[in-house]
């Protein structure tokens, strides 16, 4: 087989992996998979474990930190997966390929209640839409994948008066979880007299704003409040997790509210604020 043949089915074999996830997860995978061939320089099956073990190497030699790199080696094992179970390759290769560890650094990315507070203040010159955005944010717990992509037919007013809104999240799976009347009401303001097949968050030539802008959007807050300056969109989500769950909120609860596949996800906000500890029985 030549070359150009072997790339062009590489490239279909992809495109048979991303097909059905979310469009975002489509861009990232497609990307990080191209950085991989781009390193190893040959196909899918002429690719060893050498190969894989290399560009772990190559990632840290980029200085890309451990989560960036965890992923990017966890898309390149999951290619490798599928092609083995369609016999497109003789051998996972990948399988054998370690990834490392997750390390809990959770604890340091959790805003305190004030700086949330500074964060989403409402501040002159700043766009409804701006304030909006990041208020519905910590509200809800979205990712800024699914805060992004919400049209206004995605909220519902119950007849007791309350406000749920259905979120598309991770592998197409939908969600629904309650907006609180004040978010609501801001809410509303924004919408004016929108189409219900209108994004609620919009650019300036109305399309759904892009995960660029959401993060330009936080960065200016962070910088306009004095709250640390790495701070993302994410931050708000877990955020709103910790507090919730020092306010009472059910772990169950928070599982379903953020869309996790597994408690054992949602887990990691107890781990990262125990509510007991041995150094309280030292005496110190």
């Amino acid at each position: 087989m030549s070359s150009i043949s072997r790339v062009s089915t590489d490239q279909k074999l992809i495109e048979m992996w991303l097909h059905g996830r979310p469009i975002s997860t489509q861009k990232e995978y497609r990307r990080d998979v191209q950085v991989f061939f781009g390193f190893a320089a040959k196909g899918l099956a002429e690719c060893n474990l050498e190969d894989l073990q290399g560009y772990s190497n190559y990632l840290d030699e980029k200085g890309i930190k451990s989560s960036t790199k965890r992923r990017k080696l966890n898309v390149v094992k999951s290619l490798y997966s599928f092609a083995a179970k369609l016999n497109y390759v003789r051998f996972n290769v990948a399988a054998a390929l370690k990834i490392p560890k997750a390390s809990n650094s959770l604890a340091g990315r959790v805003l305190k209640k004030k700086e949330v507070s500074s964060l989403t203040a409402k501040r002159q010159n700043v766009k409804l839409r701006d304030y909006c955005f990041l208020r519905l944010l910590y509200a809800t717990g979205m990712r800024v994948s699914e805060i992004c992509r919400l049209v206004w037919s995605d909220f519902y007013e119950r007849d007791t008066g309350e406000v749920q809104v259905t979120i598309l999240g991770k592998g197409d799976k939908t969600r629904t979880v309650l907006v609180p009347a004040t978010i609501w009401a801001e809410m509303e303001e924004l919408r004016g007299k929108t189409y219900e097949s209108s994004p609620v968050f919009a650019s300036v030539r109305g399309n759904a704003i892009e995960r660029t802008t959401a993060h330009r959007i936080i960065k200016q807050a962070a910088a306009a409040s004095g709250v640390k300056s790495e701070v993302s969109c994410h931050w708000l989500r877990h955020a709103h997790a910790q507090h919730a769950y020092a306010g009472g909120a059910r772990i169950d609860l928070l599982r379903d509210s953020l869309g996790h596949s597994n408690i054992s996800v949602t887990n990691v906000y107890l781990e990262s604020n125990p509510e007991d500890s041995s150094s309280n029985y030292l005496r110190l």
